[in-house]
């Protein structure tokens, strides 16, 4: 899960701390996510969960940071093209800000 991943993560950059391979002061965002499973994979820009659900269940806690959510009634077997096309629909009618201020309203 996510959250082991994360602890796995800052283990790992505690025992290059440890070893003398790192300092601490340079362990930083980018250092972190270095040291994660999905080392040089794009965080994902949109997710969508099945079945009513909404949370994340303790997947990609990290990576899903500025990921646009889209939790969807139908159930992961009822999920066809027409739910993606739904999906796809309803992110792209999103500000994405990624943290920031939103452009619609600084315009």
């Amino acid at each position: 899960g996510a959250r082991a991943e994360i602890a796995d993560a800052a283990r790992k950059l505690a025992l290059e701390v440890a070893a003398g391979k790192r300092a601490a002061a340079d362990i930083d965002v980018e250092a972190l996510e270095d040291c994660l499973s999905t080392k040089g994979i794009p965080d994902p820009d949109l997710l969508v969960r099945t079945s009513g659900e909404m949370r994340l269940s303790n997947f990609l806690l990290w990576q899903c940071a500025y990921t646009e959510l889209v939790f969807l009634d139908t159930y992961w077997p009822d999920f066809d093209r027409a739910k993606l096309e739904a999906a796809i629909a309803i992110y792209r009618s999103r500000d994405r800000r990624f943290g920031g201020l939103s452009q619609r309203s600084s315009a």
